[in-house]
C-alpha cells in the first residue's frame, strides 16, 4: 500500500504566483514591496547574496500557508482612470483562482492600491489617444 502523498507549500511560492498572476491583471501597472522587502532586498544586494534577486520576483506581495489555506496579501500601483475597487476585485479573483490551480489551496487575497500614476506609460497613452485630434501644443 502506497502511503499518502503529503504536500508542504511554502509561502515564497504562494507569494511568488500571487505576484505573477497580479501584474497579468490589466490596470495593474507594477507590484511595490513592503518596507521589509525592500530593505532585504538592498542588504542582499550590499552583502552579495544572490538569493535576495529570488525576493524580487514577489516583491510587493506577500504570503502565509496555514491549515491549508493561503493568506496573501498584495500592494500594488495603478494609473489615473482605473476603478481602484474593480481592479482591486479582479486581482483578488485572479490570484485566488491562480493559487488554487497551482497548489489547491484556497486563498484569501488582500490587495492595497498604494499609488495611482498621473502620467500613463509611453506605450498605453499612444494607444489611447486618438489619432484625429493633435497633442496639446501642436495645435
Amino acid at each position: 500500500m502506497t502511503p499518502p502523498v503529503r504536500l508542504t507549500v511554502g509561502d515564497a511560492v504562494v507569494a511568488r504566483i500571487a505576484a505573477a498572476t497580479a501584474r497579468e491583471v490589466p490596470g495593474v501597472v507594477a507590484l511595490r514591496p513592503d518596507l521589509a522587502q525592500t530593505l532585504l532586498g538592498l542588504a542582499g544586494s550590499l552583502l552579495g547574496d544572490r538569493s535576495a534577486g529570488d525576493a524580487l520576483s514577489a516583491a510587493g506581495a506577500s504570503a502565509a500557508v496555514q491549515d491549508g489555506r493561503a493568506e496573501v496579501a498584495l500592494t500594488l500601483v495603478t494609473t489615473l482612470g482605473h476603478n481602484a475597487r474593480d481592479l482591486s476585485a479582479a486581482v483578488q479573483r485572479a490570484v485566488a483562482a491562480q493559487v488554487r490551480a497551482e497548489t489547491g489551496l484556497d486563498a484569501v487575497v488582500t490587495v492595497t492600491v498604494a499609488d495611482v500614476l498621473l502620467d500613463a506609460p509611453q506605450a498605453e497613452r499612444a494607444s489611447t489617444q486618438s489619432p484625429q485630434v493633435p497633442p496639446p501644443g501642436n495645435r
